[in-house]
């Protein structure tokens, strides 16, 4: 059986929450909940093709998710932060792996919170005057 768009996208998300959130699920169980929620049925052969597609999606899906790993841990040590904030960011939808963007959004959201505390804010940590009073980076 070929897979459509529709089902190959809910098995990938499926997949990827339940391996970022350290879960397991058999091949067989994919299949059954795919059938269930599709209302689809399947014969022996194109049961076993459909499970050695599925084979292949989780296969992708691991490499992703080291992939995320790898990157989380850089992206922590970039941003100062613990990774299980990282985790936490990309939960709430503030993270795309894809889009490095989202990271550099990130790291200026931190670095315009630390240098208000630091310059800005009253009787903060350092009082002092930046060396550059022409650049402004809270938009003002």
């Amino acid at each position: 059986m070929k897979l459509t768009g529709k089902m190959e996208q809910w098995i990938e998300s499926r997949l990827w929450h339940l391996k970022i959130d350290n879960g397991t699920i058999t091949i067989r169980q994919i299949v059954s909940e795919l059938t269930s929620l599709f209302g689809i049925s399947l014969s022996p052969g194109s049961q076993k093709q459909l499970e050695a597609e599925i084979g292949k999606i989780r296969s992708r899906i691991y490499k992703r998710h080291k992939r995320w790993l790898r990157h989380r841990a850089q992206w922590a040590s970039t941003l100062g932060v613990p990774e299980k904030m990282i985790q936490r960011w990309f939960r709430a939808g503030w993270i795309d792996p894809g889009n490095p963007k989202t990271i550099h959004r990130l790291a200026g959201i931190i670095f315009e919170r630390d240098y208000y505390h630091r310059f800005l804010e009253p009787k903060g940590a350092d009082n002092k005057i930046p060396e550059d009073p022409e650049i402004s980076i809270t938009g003002m």
